[in-house]
Formats: structure tokens, sequence, C-alpha cells
């Protein structure tokens, strides 16, 4: 079984759809419906962070990917539950269909599109890589029905990509490639910041600086960044690895809101050896900002909130949560004021 006749879900998804049994720690809603294509050959790529990669994986088998497994499933049975859920509960707002680097990616993805937009009627995303998807896909992604289109560059320099995910790993793909991805997702798509997005993954070497100035980067470019938190996955090739401290992660959080609100730019903002020291903002409208919470929720395409993505069901319950997939409460707010 293969895309576009089958599709792997989150298990986030599969509960929400009625698949799996299971509750969401302080019963949280999931927002989008997560699909990943599947092929009998496996991913080609093969980056050193995930689960998916060529080298570790067991062909098609999804074992372990954003710390759950991924179970397969017929696209149709697939639209008709997500249809159902989204009459049931308005929280389900949008369908995000990731690709595999394949060849054969970009034309099944399009078919993918075209069906679930027909069939449910809600928002669509993509997640691509402009390994194989070219401008050319993109324009047939848009207008089978997709409203944004996702870049995962995930890594904020062009030596942690090579380290990460290019040469240095075996891998096909190449900074210069995900750089002119981006800007050809923006000319396809528009500049509303809404329509394109870049995922980046902090804890992966870089320094707050470069985080910052990379997101900056995105910004320049006319696309929104999406953050998230490196976590050890199970039997990728950094299964050993640790995440980024949680001041840290807290501080990338806030400067991308900052940015991402036109309240300030990369230029601004004041380092030293590396850290973010300065946000280049007066310290109250810093404090406001903080103490409002949106800045340490999921950030992503909207509606998308990715419940417990970055962190345990331990971790959430001992107020470690990464990416908020909900408003923070008065405590969450306090917990946070003192995680910086």
């Amino acid at each position: 079984m293969a895309s576009p006749k089958t599709v792997r879900i989150s298990l986030a998804a599969a509960m929400t759809l009625g698949f799996k049994k299971g509750r969401f720690y302080r019963d949280a809603k999931l927002g989008c419906i997560n699909l990943l294509m599947e092929y009998d050959e496996g991913c080609t790529a093969n980056c050193r962070y995930c689960g998916q990669a060529r080298e570790i994986a067991d062909r098609p088998t999804c074992k372990s990917l954003i710390r759950v497994s991924w179970p397969s499933y017929p696209l149709e049975k697939v639209i008709e539950a997500t249809r159902k859920a989204a009459k049931q509960d308005r929280f389900v707002q949008r369908v995000c269909v990731s690709a595999l680097t394949r060849r054969e990616a970009p034309r099944d993805l399009v078919e993918i599109v075209r069906r679930v937009k027909l069939g449910t009627r809600l928002k669509v995303s993509t997640l691509i890589t402009p390994t194989v998807f070219k401008r050319k896909d993109m324009e047939a992604i848009k207008k089978a029905g997709a409203e944004n289109i996702t870049i995962a560059v995930d890594c904020c320099t062009p030596e942690i990509f090579e380290q990460m995910r290019g040469k240095r790993t075996k891998g096909p793909h190449s900074w210069e490639t995900y750089l002119k991805g981006i800007k050809d997702a923006v000319h396809v798509m528009g500049k509303d910041r809404n329509s394109v997005g870049v995922h980046l993954i902090m804890g992966l070497g870089e320094s707050e600086e470069e985080a910052v100035r990379f997101m900056q980067q995105c910004y320049d470019l006319g696309a929104r960044v999406h953050l998230f938190s490196f976590y050890p996955e199970k039997g990728s090739l950094m299964e050993g690895g640790e995440q980024p401290p949680l001041d840290f992660y807290r501080r990338m959080q806030l400067a991308r809101s900052l940015i991402d609100k036109d309240l300030v730019t990369a230029d601004k903002m004041r380092f030293k050896d590396g850290q973010l020291v300065d946000y280049g903002l007066p310290e109250k409208i810093i404090k406001a900002e903080v103490r409002k919470g949106k800045a340490f929720m999921t950030s992503g395409c909207p509606g998308c909130n990715r419940p417990y993505a970055n962190e345990t069901p331990s971790q959430a319950q001992q107020g470690l949560l990464r990416n908020y997939p909900f408003p923070p409460n008065a405590e969450d707010i306090e917990r946070i004021e003192g995680q910086f």
C-alpha cells in the first residue's frame, strides 16, 4: 500500500478521528489533521534527527516521528472521518499533507490535496521538500486547492544544514535548493505571510543570534516561521541528543513573535557571545508581550496547534510545555515568566 491510495496520520489525528482511543492532557484539541505520505521504499533523505531517515527506517514502517507512531489508513477513510469530525467540532479547521522525499511525491501529493479538498472542504496545507518539488509543482498544489505551502528548512545555518541534512549525511538536500524553494513558494502563493511557512527546529547547534537572524531572513523573503524544539527521536541518528534549554527556547519564541508582529527586526536586537540579551524594545512592551502568552503557543498555519509534539506527557504535566496548544492561563504565564 502506498500514497495516494493510503496515508499515515499522526496519533493525535487518529485519536481525533476516532481511530485510536485516548485523550489529550488538559483536554487540548487538535486543530489540524496531519497526513504523511508513504511508499514501500520509504524516504530517500537521511536527516540525522528524523525517524524516517533512509539509513535507520525499516522501509515504509513508521516506527516513530514527532515522538509517536503514525498508523496507515486508506485515504478515503481518512477523508470521510475528517469530514465527520469537522462537522462535530469546529475546532478541526485544517488538513496538512506532508511529503516524503521521492520523485513521485509531487504528482501524488497533488492528487491527495485534490481529494482532501473536495472531500472535506477544509483548508489544506502542504509540507514539501524543494529537493523534488519545483515551482511548477507548487503551482499544481495551489491549483489543487491548497492555501499553504511550508518548507521544512529546520536548520538555521548552511553549515548545520550540511551536517544534519546534506552531503555529510549522504542525503540529497542542499541549503541553496531550500532557500530557492522558499522564494519559489512565495512567488506562487503570495506574500501575505499566511501562505508560506518555514519550519525551524531550535536546538540543532545554532546560536540564538544565528536563529534570530535566519528567522528575519525568512520574513524578509515573505514567509512566516513555525518554531519547533528539538526532541531526540527514538531510533534516529540523534536519539542520544538533548533538548535545548527551556530559557533558550523561550527567548527564541518571543523573538519570533516580535518579528512576526512587526514590532521589531533582528538588526535592532542585541546579542552577546551569540545569546540574545536585548530585544530592541522597551521593557514594558516585552513584559506585556510575555503576559499575553500567545508567543509561546504553537506557531504554524492558522488552526494548526500540534498538541504535545515537542515534549513528553510527563514533561507537560511538570509545566515544561514547549509549544502551548491552547492559550496559556494565568498560572502558565507565571511559570513562563520564570523560564527565561
